[in-house]
Formats: C-alpha cells, sequence, structure tokens
C-alpha cells in the first residue's frame, strides 16, 4: 500500500514537471507568431531589409511581407483578405478604409519623391525630353499612387509649357500595374524613360541614368500605416509598426533613400 501510494506520488510529481516544462518552452513568448504586412511596391526591399532585422531582435517571429500596388492591396483588405498590417504609398488608398473602420488610425511612416529614368544608352538628359517625338515612355496606371503622381506632374510641367503634356502622352507604351514594373521597364530597354520613385533607381544605377524633376513640378508622396483591425496579435503588431516608426527600421528606410520628414 505505502509502495503504491510513493507510486503516485512520484507520476504525480512528474505530471507537474511536465506541466511546469511545457509552460516555460516559449519564455519570450515568439515561437511560431507571425504578421502578415501588406505593403506597397516601392517598399520592397527597404521590407525585406527590416524584416530581417526585426525577425533577428525577435527569434520566433516570421513577418510575411505582400507587396503590391496600393490599390490593390487596399481591394484585397476590402474583401477580407487577411492583413495586420498595411503600409500604403498614398493617404488616397488608406482613408476609405478607415472611414469603413477596417484599420486604426493611420500613422505617417515616410515621404517620397519622383524622378525621370532612362535607359543607359539613350540620348535623354532632361526631365522635359520625355516629350520628344518617338520616345518611349512607361508610367504606372493611374489607379497607382506613383501613376497619379506622375500625371499630376505631366500637368504642372503643362501650365509652363503648353502642349507638354500632349505630346508626353502620344509617347507612353505602357501603364504598368506596380511602379517597380516601370523602373524594370526601363532598366532591360523595353522603355526609353519612366517616371518613378527616387528610390526605385536605386537597383538599377548600373542600367539608368537618373533625371531630377525640380521642386516646381515635383510630387511628395506620403507613405501611411496603420494596423489593420482584424489582427490576431495586436501587440506584435504595435511593436513592429514603431520599429519601423521609430526605432532601426527607420534608419534603414532612410539608407534606402526615403525621406523621413518633409
Amino acid at each position: 500500500m505505502r509502495y503504491l501510494k510513493i507510486m503516485w506520488l512520484i507520476i504525480a510529481l512528474f505530471s507537474i514537471i511536465i506541466m511546469l516544462t511545457g509552460c516555460n518552452t516559449n519564455v519570450g513568448g515568439n515561437d511560431n507568431k507571425s504578421l502578415t504586412v501588406f505593403i506597397a511596391a516601392s517598399l520592397k526591399d527597404s521590407m525585406n531589409t527590416i524584416v530581417k532585422q526585426f525577425e533577428k531582435l525577435n527569434p520566433g517571429v516570421k513577418i510575411i511581407l505582400n507587396p503590391a500596388g496600393s490599390q490593390t492591396l487596399r481591394t484585397q483588405i476590402e474583401q477580407g483578405a487577411y492583413a495586420d498590417i498595411f503600409v500604403s504609398a498614398d493617404e488616397r488608398n488608406m482613408k476609405p478604409l478607415q472611414d469603413k473602420g477596417l484599420v486604426e488610425a493611420p500613422k505617417i511612416l515616410l515621404y517620397n519623391k519622383l524622378i525621370v529614368i532612362a535607359y543607359k544608352d539613350s540620348n535623354i538628359s532632361n526631365f522635359m525630353d520625355i516629350k520628344n517625338t518617338g520616345l518611349k515612355l512607361a508610367l504606372a496606371d493611374e489607379s497607382v499612387p506613383a501613376g497619379k503622381y506622375a500625371f499630376d506632374i505631366l500637368s504642372k510641367i503643362d501650365a509652363d509649357n503648353k502642349g507638354f503634356k500632349d505630346a508626353a502622352l502620344k509617347n507612353i507604351i505602357t501603364k504598368e500595374v506596380t511602379v517597380t514594373d516601370v523602373a524594370q521597364k526601363v532598366a532591360m530597354g523595353e522603355a526609353d524613360a519612366g517616371i518613378v520613385y527616387v528610390t526605385d533607381a536605386k537597383p538599377f544605377l548600373d542600367k539608368v541614368k537618373v533625371i531630377d524633376i525640380p521642386d516646381k513640378y515635383n510630387v511628395i508622396a506620403t507613405y501611411p500605416v496603420a494596423i489593420v483591425r482584424g489582427t490576431k496579435d495586436k501587440t506584435l503588431s504595435k511593436k513592429f509598426v514603431d520599429f519601423i516608426l521609430n526605432g532601426d527600421g527607420k534608419k534603414t528606410l532612410k539608407d534606402y533613400g526615403f525621406i523621413m520628414e518633409k
């Protein structure tokens, strides 16, 4: 009888040890945690770097990026696609989500400017050259933030140079769904020139020429970030947003050429 009591005591103690061990195997609380972050296509390279930094500082956390045009990402969220965080390349695609209560109050993450890029072997040397007859021009579609910004720039230039916009529009050979596609078209020589964000030229500096657009005609792109209300891990979402707003992520974005303050 005494032997059985001792055996039951040992079994009970062993069970308690197993439970305590199980409770403590995830001390950091990060095992198997993940975030899905929808990002504007122009953020792809910089965010890949930031994700590596964040995951290194938070073992067990996996950040899944979904880069695409901001309008595409907005539509996906509206249609119920799961996301924890959304970073748009404009406020136009963020506001409808906020109005519908699908995201929390957005915060401004960064700013960006646009430039003309030209294929390295082209004769283009000035932003006004994109109106030249026979030139092959690539732009992002107007539904994409970069496309809308590009068309706004053409209108601004046209105000001082009548006929400029019509001439440039005649040169358009493609309207891409992401601004990174525009940069790739020019880098491959499929287009002579394109209008892209400053940061989009960085991967192709050996293949394209960078031509500044005067501030008078340029546009400052505003990138807001917001936590999606349906997130399953609000604490981790806030941690990641804080990392890119105030932590090492902010420095990385600056290193990639983004403007952090107006």
